[in-house]
């Protein structure tokens, strides 16, 4: 062996052990070009990556170095190409210039390449794979967090916006959005809530209905796994995300359940995503859907404790409150008959009154406490407000009863008419009738909502003014129902609004 071919294999072994001896895969192949055109003195160098690595793209150096991809003709005796391979799979091609500025490469030339991309080639699998496994260890870290992120005293839709930066971030994406589904009779399959949002993303999103999600890709909706697309128009039509590029699309599914979808989008002009990053993206969704799916499940148990709780309040309310204010209501009522004075036995029936109201009282607390929670007042409420504020200025207590059964009327155009109703006849009473009594009285039958207001003011043969009895007679005849008005001058007036129950 001569000595120039002893000092070849020399610089060789040293760019060898260069080129290894890093674990970082933009150290391995910065390395590798550099050496490779020291050894071999060109003055211009290429390296090309393919999609197996996860630095995919091209690496220059040197004169006229973005040309040397292309066939040189006559002259590609003066490139050195090489291709880096492990077990067949190919991670790059690199082409260096002529040798010196000029010179042709020799067959020794090209057998020392072959064996500095041989041992490229594993360097480079190997600080892959030590990426891929660090890579995997993060993923694993931060779903560690998606419990931590759901669960504690932060509302549901406070922890999604933060699973949904926490997938932005580690997905080194641009936008992070997670999708659930709205699951109304209504509502289309392709119906989405955005109900967590990243940085970078509009507040405004927040909350969003999305009626055409994948409409125009249904495929990747149906029976989909992990799926990247060139950009997120095709699921997520927002204008607000129009610089959106490759896009990692996963299901939230868990216990073949579907919770949603997350959503991580890269600006335009960042790479697509590695394989490594779609099965881990695979991995955190499963753990998001978990969480969803537990806290949905601790949100179930407590709205069913609350219930039992409910539940046994109202029975006991029932059982032994109602039963012994009725008994006591009972006997003042038999003490009443032995009182003295008719002062007294007038009080005594007010007292029992009282208690009858009570009672009422106490059965519509316990028909409140029998209804499941929701987030509207419940319509005897609004009664109970409505003849508060127009009784106001009077002087007086009105008597006010409310059957049970009001508060399973679930209409509202028809309670929005019988507060208006009960807004307007109750002001005549308070302007005009100069009584010294009222009482209101709301009943809902099998067949209709009824309405009786009574005064003992002065009464009237015929109104002097139309326009407040129009308005309401005309809400009765617009829901098919009628409006009675029985008034005698000095001994008062009855109002008895009436409509059917659909």
């Amino acid at each position: 062996m001569s000595k120039r071919s002893d000092a070849h294999i020399r610089e060789l072994l040293a760019s060898m052990a260069s080129v290894t001896s890093d674990l970082s895969v933009d150290t391995v192949v910065q390395r590798l070009l550099d050496e490779a055109m020291k050894i071999f003195g060109a003055t211009g160098g290429l390296l090309e990556l393919t999609g197996a690595t996860m630095a995919e793209g091209r690496l220059t150096r040197g004169k006229d170095a973005a040309a040397l991809g292309e066939d040189a003709g006559r002259d590609e005796g003066k490139r050195l190409r090489v291709e880096l391979k492990t077990r067949d799979q190919l991670l790059g091609r690199l082409t260096l210039g002529p040798k010196n500025g000029k010179d042709r490469y020799s067959r020794i030339d090209r057998e020392l390449a072959d064996a500095l991309a041989g041992a490229a080639g594993v360097a480079l699998e190997n600080a892959q794979l030590y990426q891929d496994a660090a890579d995997r260890v993060r993923w694993l870290e931060a779903s560690s967090r998606i419990g931590e992120l759901l669960g504690g005293d932060q509302q549901q839709t406070q922890g999604l916006d933060s699973v949904a930066e926490l997938a932005r971030g580690e997905s080194q994406a641009k936008y992070g959005l997670i999708l659930t589904p709205v699951n109304d009779e209504d509502a289309s399959p392709y119906t989405y809530r955005i109900a967590g949002i990243s940085e970078h993303v509009h507040p405004s999103l927040s909350g969003r209905i999305l009626v055409n999600v994948g409409q125009r890709e249904p495929s990747v909706l149906r029976d989909f796994e992990t799926v990247i697309l060139k950009g997120p128009e095709s699921v997520l039509p927002l204008g607000e995300i129009a610089d959106g590029g490759y896009t990692l699309l996963t299901e939230l599914r868990a216990r073949a359940t579907h919770y949603g979808i997350l959503l991580m989008i890269r600006g335009k002009g960042q790479p697509s995503y590695r394989r490594i990053e779609t099965q881990m993206a695979a991995v955190f969704s499963s753990n998001i859907a978990q969480g969803i799916g537990l806290v949905q499940m601790h949100h179930l148990h407590e709205e069913v404790r609350l219930y039992l709780e409910r539940e046994r309040i109202a029975r006991d309310l029932h059982d032994v409150v109602i039963q012994r204010i009725f008994a006591a209501g009972l006997s003042i009522s038999a003490l009443g008959k032995h009182l003295p004075t008719p002062a007294t036995r007038e009080r005594a029936a007010g007292i029992t009154r009282e208690l009858d109201t009570t009672i009422a009282e106490l059965r519509a607390t316990i028909y409140s406490l029998r209804t499941s929670a929701g987030e509207h007042e419940r319509p005897s409420s609004r009664i109970l407000r409505a003849i508060r504020l127009a009784c106001e200025p009077l002087d007086f207590t009105p008597q006010v009863h409310i059957g049970d059964a009001v508060d399973g009327l679930d209409n509202e155009t028809l309670l929005a008419n019988l507060l208006a109703v009960i807004t307007e006849s109750l002001s005549n009473a308070v302007r005009h009738a100069h009584a010294s009594a009222v009482a209101i009285d709301v009943e809902r039958t099998d067949r209709a909502l009824v309405l009786q207001i009574a005064d003992d003011g002065t009464g009237f043969t015929a109104p002097a003014v139309e326009s407040g009895l129009a308005n309401m007679r005309q809400r009765a005849e617009e829901l098919g129902g009628t409006l009675g008005l029985d008034s005698t001058p000095g001994k008062g007036t009855t109002l008895r609004w009436a409509v059917p129950l659909d």
